[in-house]
């Protein structure tokens, strides 16, 4: 009697059980969404852009005879009557001077470094502290690629090795090499020469060392009325450059910076926005000087006001730059799958057989998505959830066209 009731409930559970497959199997086969699985997404709305820098320039010339020698590295300023070139009869006249000066340089930093009053009154873990820091520094310029940083900071390092060395008693001292370099220097001196002519500043301003043909052409009075063409014959540089230039000089340290850029209805005459380089870590603060439409769709010219001058922004007519927008991090959600529950925006998910209705914060929008704020909210949409494509009701079909104008 037990073995037949026992071989009855058996029977009863394996069909159950059948049927409970069967019935997943037929739900996975013939009751299948349209869905969408939540993921978070992160939105950089940065604009690229080749940039045309222009100024009021005047270019220095001179004869053209010999070899230059510059006093200033670019972007430095100049009073009027100053020394910005030497001109010599030969380039190993001008090697030649530039040995001296590295020769000097280096006996220079080995004499500070075994000074007794920097030795008496610093401690090794601050010098080893700032030797760490600088070895950071010299692996970020590098990747910049930025060679007037990268010898700055080489510089700054070596010296703090030197101090560090001396401290740590390493080295007794720098004597012997200083000698060597003193050496060195004192015949490199006796077949220098002295500078055929030099080349003064005609006007208190900044100097750089080239000109490029577009001086009088890229003025700040036109920079308004250029051209997609213009600006396009700037980037490619085909330009004659003037001859026998020395380079250039500006008045004031501020620029006007074009660009052909996708139209962006941040981008209006007068907004004050943040650009950046490929080439530098610096952020500008610039303004909007003007803004036309060309005849390509979706681009413009425009034109920025920049009160900044530094390397960067004198090395080239020509850099790549970017506008810094914000950065927005969400959850990616169809515009198609936005549904309306009263005043409520929000989608459909999917939750094992039962369709349930989340709100969305929507942060960003998208042409045909939005970001919703990623939240552990339950009444909200969360990460992973499956997010309904398909139209639930006759109310919904209706709230579809809704959601694709509504601005959240």
């Amino acid at each position: 009697m037990k073995s037949l009731t026992v071989k009855i409930i058996t029977g009863l559970l394996s069909i159950f059980l059948l049927t409970t497959i069967g019935n997943q199997i037929y739900y996975r086969l013939h009751d299948r969404h349209d869905t969408e699985e939540a993921v978070l997404v992160t939105i950089n709305e940065d604009i690229p852009f080749k940039g045309v820098i222009i100024r009021d320039e005047t270019v220095v010339t001179y004869d053209g005879g010999g070899v230059l020698d510059y006093a200033y590295p670019d972007g430095s300023k100049v009073s009027v009557g100053n020394t910005i070139a030497e001109v010599y009869s030969s380039e190993d006249a001008v090697v030649n001077k530039e040995k001296i000066a590295v020769l000097q340089s280096k006996i220079d930093a080995l004499k500070h470094a075994q000074d007794p009053g920097m030795i008496n009154y610093v401690q090794p873990e601050t010098i080893k502290t700032n030797i760490d820091r600088q070895y950071k520094e010299l692996l970020a310029a590098t990747v910049r690629g930025s060679i007037s940083e990268l010898s700055d900071v080489k510089d700054s390092l070596t010296l703090s090795m030197n101090i560090y060395s001396v401290l740590t008693e390493t080295e007794k001292g720098f004597d012997t090499t200083i000698d060597r370099l003193t050496k060195q220097m004192n015949e490199l001196k006796k077949s220098s020469v002295r500078p055929n002519s030099t080349i003064t500043a005609g006007e208190t301003g900044y100097f750089v060392s080239y000109a490029d043909g577009f001086e009088q052409s890229f003025t700040k009075q036109n920079a308004a009325y250029l051209t997609e063409k213009d600006i396009k014959r700037a980037v490619s540089g085909k330009a004659e450059p003037p001859a026998n230039a020395v380079g250039k000089m500006f008045e004031d340290y501020s620029c006007y910076i074009a660009g052909v850029i996708d139209s962006d209805k941040r981008i209006i005459d007068g907004a004050v926005l943040k650009m950046t380089t490929n080439s530098s870590k610096n952020v500008y603060d610039v303004e909007v000087v003007s803004v036309k439409k060309t005849g390509e769709d979706g681009k413009s010219v425009v034109v920025f006001s920049c009160d900044r001058l530094d390397e960067t922004l004198v090395e080239s007519r020509v850099k790549s730059f970017k506008l810094i927008f914000d950065e927005y991090q969400g959850i990616k959600v169809p515009r198609k799958a936005i549904r309306f529950r009263g005043t409520d925006k929000g989608v459909y998910v999917i939750l094992g057989k039962d369709v349930t209705f989340k709100k969305i914060d929507v942060i960003y929008e998208g042409d045909d998505f939005v970001l919703s704020k990623n939240t552990a909210d339950e009444d909200h949409l969360l990460l992973y959830d499956q997010i309904l494509l398909e139209v639930v009701s006759g109310d919904d079909a209706a709230s579809v066209s809704d959601s694709g104008s509504d601005s959240g």
